[in-house]
């Protein structure tokens, strides 16, 4: 029976069959075959502990900023420069190609939905700010960083090289269809010929000869394979239809198999050539996995102190010159951040400080008791207080902005709030006692302005008598009352500015007259002298009445405004500072409490001296706090005194109980002060570091046997080593074996092959070496090379050792530092609380008529000392967190700094203890089998000259029998011993690379 199949149908079923093989595999599908591949790679050598990472993958977080949403194959053109776009469209007169917008245009390059999915892993502050700490800032680095997205391409760029020679080492299969048609004519062409007639060349032509019209069809598939043995195998098979359609139409179908076989015998010989590219290529994914895991050490550092200290994985080859601590290191990154925050709260602390004791010194020079030139140096240090911080702040919006940018990836108008939980501790002062002295200060305030109202009544009572007897007084007097005058005008015009009533019945009159008024009597008291004094009093008394008329008025006001109201208030408001202070106390309590938990920890690490000192300063900080709240001058007494004030108040001693209670205030606010300085030392001294006791030769043993870059530089070193056998392969005789045959079909079949149409072809071709200047300069350049890695491996490790020496002796070096500050801000505390008794000192005794006045250094002692416990504030910060720097660079350089899934520091303590009790680790896997060279067997080598014949005398013959354990464990050499790592040359007596494989 026959089956007639539609020529339509046939040509569709083709078409079908062939659209797939034609058009291959799609964008999506080759994208998607490179990563299963490439994952794979990394995935055979992700199981050791050492190096592990959970995730490898190059695809961007959804949530990260830079997330392209679009599909990767098919992505939108981004805006181009209109200038540089014309050239698309039309260059050089040509028409551009006409699909490039197929996929359409994208107008940001960022992701759009990165601030909306902030809110998926990071905590949102009321005011819309991210909170940031150590671990939100860790999160927001893995989700966003370019620099920790550009490792992981790296490795996989590198995974990418592996599965490319494997792909070379691999069958690789080749196949495919042509399809061509050829007609000829009936005629040829004149041509020109020999005639041998006429022994001439004549031009002939042209001749008929036969069509033809001929369809050939053909195809083939072929498969290719490279040998580890560096000798290369081809298998062909094809068929062939041909179509004559001229004549009687004819056609003819015929096959061909065939093959080709190629194998080196000494030049490009051996697995050492054959799989060398393959061997450098699956370390190399190795090395950078191991390097990409610490990176992610170094990434740490990088996001909390600001030092990445690692380089991460590399596409080149690998290097024996590694990177090491160089000795000096500060602190930025995030605890940069949070060192600048509390230097600027230190600030603005020191700056709240010298604003009250300003206050207090132009009380003093109100009074008289200090001179003009102290207040105004205190004044000028405000000011420069100030600007400092000023520049403080913007240094630190500056650093934020850097910090978002550079480290985390996050563009710079991202607003976010730095969680200080990690310095709360250096906030010596209680938050609670600086509010009470704001409502202290505020208070005194209040109350001076009440007392200065009654002081100013009582001398507007003296100028008047003193006035109404002026003409009978002498120039020194008229002088003195004069600048009573003037000074109680002075007054007089600041609070007329001040009195809302005077300002909405005469608004600016009366103190415009008396701002006129103090000018007035300043000229009159310059141009006063004994010969005018009395002209001048009988000239100016009128205008002098009408100055004291005028702050009478003004006294008046006041005393409508204040008076009227005092001090039943004040004595309403006071009372409510009575218990906020009590429960200070209590707070001070629990922070001395809190010290003595302490204390055993902090002597583990004092001598017996410090030991008795620390003991003597905490007996002075509970005696002196039992003083502050039980002593003569003490809380009790505090609270005693202000329920005597309370109880024996009325309205005809109210002027004395004003004074009182100014009295009062005055000595609540020395208390309040003086009770805040217990706490800040107490949690001064609560303060401590975790002390690391480890000795430098264990420090060093322990960075070899962990560090993951120093098993790399092993490796690097050995490739090297390795290389030096390659380019020997190179100088040795061309030996080649050849074989190829086919064998065809004998009749119009395509399967009709016969033994009697094949064919075999068997050779063997040799080229001496004698052109191989270029191949003897490349062995003599991996000999230098060689060299030249073995000794930056040695450097690398004199570098090593000096960085771990470095650091431990910086670490040391902190900790003292650390005591050293803790003393200098306790001494810094005490001079700050003596200068400030300083002030409620009385002056000492002077001689009659003579004006007592404070000491004339009270300002430069204040000033020195409110200035020295700022700066050993932030000494003592600095120090504490140098250390903890130090400490976080010694991890990381040691290689035992372990991390979690998410990337945050396991901060877990290494026993230490274990490694200094102990000469070596045994953290690696065991050596390769090599035995190694016999030290009793070796002559030492002096440098000298040695022609080309000699070089295989420098190596041992063993390490030549274990290559191939070389080439299959790239692993392996991670455990050998350093020792094994600069070995002076030496002389074996077989030479193993002169002899032919």
């Amino acid at each position: 029976m026959q089956f007639s199949i539609p020529k339509r149908r046939l040509g569709l079923a083709l078409l079908a069959i062939a659209g797939p093989i034609i058009a291959g595999c799609s964008q999506s599908q080759h994208r998607l075959n490179a990563d299963k591949d490439a994952y794979c790679a990394i995935a055979q050598r992700n199981g050791d502990p050492r190096w592990a990472a959970s995730d490898v993958g190059i695809d961007m977080d959804s949530r990260s900023r830079y997330f392209d949403p679009f599909d990767p194959d098919c992505s939108p053109m981004p805006v181009d420069d209109p200038a540089s776009h014309q050239y698309m469209h039309c260059v050089d007169g040509k028409k551009g190609w006409e699909h490039w917008g197929d996929n359409g245009v994208r107008s940001d390059l960022e992701n759009p939905q990165w601030r909306v999915r902030l809110t998926e892993y990071a905590e949102i502050t009321d005011d819309n700010a991210v909170r940031l700490d150590v671990d939100s800032a860790v999160q927001l680095a893995y989700v966003h960083s370019p620099l920790h997205q550009r490792n992981l391409e790296t490795l996989y760029l590198t995974s990418l090289d592996v599965t490319g020679e494997r792909f070379r080492l691999d069958t690789q299969f080749f196949g495919g269809n042509s399809l061509d048609y050829n007609h000829q004519g009936r005629s040829a062409p004149a041509t020109i010929a020999f005639n041998p007639v006429l022994n001439q060349y004549d031009v002939i032509g042209p001749f008929g000869i036969n069509e033809s019209n001929r369809l050939n069809v053909t195809s083939d598939i072929e498969a290719k394979r490279r040998f580890a043995t560096a000798g290369e195998v081809l298998v062909g098979f094809a068929n062939s239809f041909a179509f004559e359609f001229t004549g009687n139409d004819v056609s003819l179908a015929s096959s061909i198999a065939n093959f080709s076989f190629i194998q080196p015998l000494l030049r490009g010989a051996g697995r050492d050539v054959a799989l060398e590219q393959l061997t450098l290529s699956e370390r190399r994914l190795l090395a950078n996995l191991r390097a990409y895991s610490q990176f992610r050490q170094g990434f740490f550092t990088q996001i909390v102190i600001g030092e990445l200290g690692v380089t991460g994985p590399q596409r080149g080859g690998l290097s024996t010159s590694l990177q090491s601590f160089s000795g000096v290191g500060g602190v930025n990154g995030y605890l940069g951040l949070l060192q600048q925050s509390q230097q600027i709260r230190n600030t603005e602390g020191n700056l709240r400080l010298q604003l009250r004791t300003l206050e207090r010194l132009e009380a003093l020079y109100d009074n008289e008791l200090i001179d003009i030139v102290q207040v105004d140096q205190f004044r000028q240090n405000i000011e420069v207080t100030r600007a400092n911080l000023l520049d403080q702040t913007n240094s630190l919006e500056l650093a934020i902005d850097n910090y978002k940018t550079q480290i985390l990836g996050l563009p710079a108008d991202l607003p976010v709030d730095l969680d200080e939980e990690l310095v709360q501790q250096f906030q010596l002062f209680p938050i609670e006692s600086t509010s009470l002295l704001v409502s202290l200060l505020k208070l005194q305030d209040r109350i001076g302005e009440i007392g200065e109202l009654s002081d100013l009544a009582t001398r507007v009572e003296i100028l008047d008598e003193k006035l109404s007897t002026l003409s009978k007084q002498n120039f020194s007097d008229v002088d003195r009352t004069l600048r009573r005058l003037q000074t109680l005008v002075e007054n007089a015009a600041k609070r007329a500015r001040l009195v809302d009533a005077l300002q909405d019945e005469e608004p600016g009159q009366l103190s415009q007259q008396l701002s006129d008024a103090t000018k007035r009597l300043e000229t009159i008291i310059d141009s006063l002298t004994e010969s005018n004094f009395a002209d001048t009093i009988v000239k100016e008394s009128r205008g002098f009445s009408e100055m004291l008329s005028g702050c009478q008025t003004v006294l008046e006001q006041s005393d409508a405004n204040d008076l009227s109201r005092e001090p039943e208030q004040f004595l309403h408001d006071v009372q409510q500072l009575v218990d906020p202070v009590r429960e200070l106390f209590s707070s001070a309590r629990s922070d001395l409490q809190r010290l003595e938990e302490v204390a055993p920890e902090r002597q583990r690490s004092m001598n017996a001296d410090e030991k008795a000192r620390f003991k003597r300063d905490r007996e002075r900080l509970n005696e002196r706090l039992d003083e502050l709240e039980n002593g003569e001058s003490g809380f009790d007494v505090a609270v005693q005194q202000l329920k005597e004030l309370r109880e024996s108040y009325s309205a005809k001693n109210r002027l004395q109980t004003i004074r009182g209670l100014t009295a009062w205030v005055q000595s609540y606010l020395q208390l309040v002060e003086r009770l805040s300085l217990i706490p800040a030392q107490a949690r001064l001294e609560v303060i401590g570091v975790d002390e690391v006791d480890l000795e430098p030769e264990a420090a060093f043993q322990i960075a070899l046997d962990n560090r993951l870059d120093f098993m790399n530089g092993r490796a690097a070193l050995v490739d090297s080593w390795r290389a030096i056998q390659v380019a020997a392969d190179a100088l040795q005789s061309d030996l080649t074996i050849t074989a190829n045959g086919d064998v065809r079909t004998a009749r119009n079949n395509p399967v009709d092959f016969r033994g009697s149409t094949s064919r075999l072809r068997l050779g063997i071709e040799f080229d001496a070496p004698l052109a191989r200047l270029l191949e003897r300069n490349g062995y003599r350049e991996s000999l230098i090379q060689y060299q030249r890695n073995r000794r930056n491996l040695i450097q690398s490790q004199d570098s090593l050792q000096k960085g771990i020496r470095a650091l431990l002796r910086t670490l040391q070096q902190r900790r003292l530092q650390l005591e050293i500050q803790r003393r200098a801000v306790t001494i810094s505390l005490r001079r700050v609380d003596q200068t400030q008794l300083s002030l409620l000192t009385p002056p000492p005794q002077v001689q009659p008529g003579a004006r007592p006045q404070i000491n004339p250094t009270t300002a430069i002692n204040l000033l020195s000392a409110q200035g020295a416990l700022q700066t050993s504030q932030n000494s003592f910060l600095a120090a504490w967190l140098n250390y903890y720097a130090t400490r976080l660079r010694l991890y990381r350089e040691l290689g035992v700094m372990q991390l979690d899934t998410s990337g945050r520091w396991i901060e877990t303590a290494v026993d230490f203890a274990v490694a200094n009790d102990s000469e070596t680790t045994d953290s690696l896997a065991p050596p390769i089998p090599v035995d190694p060279v016999p030290g009793d067997d070796l002559e030492l080598d002096f440098p000298r000259q040695v022609n080309e014949l000699e070089f295989g005398q420098r190596l041992p013959p063993s390490q030549d029998t274990g290559r191939a354990a070389l080439a299959d464990q790239p692993a392996a050499l991670d455990g050998w011993s350093t020792d094994r790592i600069g070995h002076p040359p030496v002389h074996v007596a077989e030479n193993r690379h002169a002899t032919t494989k």
